[in-house]
């Protein structure tokens, strides 16, 4: 099967896991942290153990993404990476210009410290002075996917955290998106964070087990995948699977890379469509097929992880039965579509 995965891709443990394989102590199991780093060096052994009890791992920042100390921090940024956990780690260890204090994995919350509280770092455009950045794996454009109800709650509690320590009120004017930084040109974490979840989580308050699937977040028209520009994972997936449904053998990991792109320029190269590689709205246009409930294969897969980037959280398991047939009624009813279950051209549109 054809993949455009690395298969030498790097594996690293939590300082946590570390202590369970090795039966050794905090300070010897983060010895092996900066394996995770491309460039630059760890800081000094004495402050390389996280600030927060809370966080798993330290991975210094490049030096050159660092300011000052100060002595008061008034403000907490929340981002989003627009990437994967490790890629943000990796890049913010390099000498790129960048580092936020903390990243949290999608998965289970997991938490890497990187600069320490009272240091500045650019992370926030114009609130980079006052204030600590919290980086969180995923991509605006799947929030159903990445923000997880695993990685709402570890980050509240940091920044329950980041509130007591530094008197940080637990208000919407002192915890902020990145786009309501002063200056801000990023859009992150974007419509799909759910603020009503995640602020009923740092102050302590009852919230569902589950935050609510953000349906709303999809749009109209088919989006772009290429290889020349960084695609968000389901989306990439979506685009496998629908090849695969057409003939392809690629395996469906979500990188969208010359392997990929081969597929899709064979594909447009059978249909009279462009020959460029690139899955762009005409090449989705004849990609999509009808799939409803009784239907199964690599095409009701798609269908399932189309769904999931808003929340579904279905299996992708390639059955569409009544979960997935709900589910797509769920997603035409909140985007005022007609609702039959049935995902037709239209409902692609907005699933894609």
């Amino acid at each position: 099967m054809s993949t455009d995965q690395n298969p030498n891709s790097p594996r690293g443990l939590s300082r946590r896991r570390m202590l369970a394989v090795t039966g050794g102590t905090a300070a010897a199991a983060v010895v092996g942290v900066p394996a995770l780093v491309r460039g630059g060096l760890p800081e000094a052994a004495a402050a390389s153990v996280p600030e927060y009890p809370g966080a798993d791992d330290w991975v210094a920042a490049g030096s050159n993404a660092l300011g000052g100390t100060r002595s008061s921090v008034s403000a907490v940024v929340i981002h989003t990476t627009q990437g994967s956990y490790r890629g943000a780690i990796n890049h913010m260890a390099g000498e790129n210009g960048v580092a936020a204090h903390y990243v949290v994995r999608s998965s289970d919350g997991h938490i890497t410290q990187m600069v320490r509280e009272n240091r500045i770092s650019w992370h926030g455009n114009g609130a980079n002075d006052y204030s600590v950045g919290i980086e969180h794996e995923g991509w605006v454009q799947e929030p159903g996917q990445f923000y997880t109800a695993q990685m709402y709650r570890e980050s509240a509690k940091l920044v329950q955290h980041l509130c007591s320590r530094w008197g940080i009120p637990k208000d919407r004017d002192h915890i902020i998106a990145h786009s309501e930084a002063p200056g801000a040109t990023h859009t992150d974490p974007g419509a799909g964070w759910d603020w009503d979840y995640f602020m009923k989580l740092v102050r302590g308050q009852w919230v569902p087990s589950q935050p609510p699937a953000p349906w709303t977040v999809a749009d109209s028209g088919f989006t772009t995948v290429s290889t020349r520009r960084t695609a968000p994972p389901q989306t990439a997936k979506t685009v496998q699977h629908l090849l695969n449904h057409h003939g392809a053998d690629l395996r469906v990991d979500g990188v969208f890379g010359p392997v990929s792109a081969a597929a899709v320029e064979d594909f447009q190269r059978a249909n009279g469509l462009y020959v460029d590689g690139v899955a762009g709205p005409k090449t989705f246009a004849v990609l999509v097929v009808t799939r409803r409930n009784g239907d199964s294969g690599a095409a009701a897969e798609a269908v399932q992880v189309g769904l999931n980037k808003f929340g579904a959280r279905l299996l992708e398991d390639g059955q569409f039965g009544p979960l997935t047939a709900g589910a797509v009624e769920e997603f035409q009813t909140a985007n005022g579509l007609f609702v039959d279950g049935v995902v037709g051209p239209q409902t692609w549109e907005w699933i894609a």
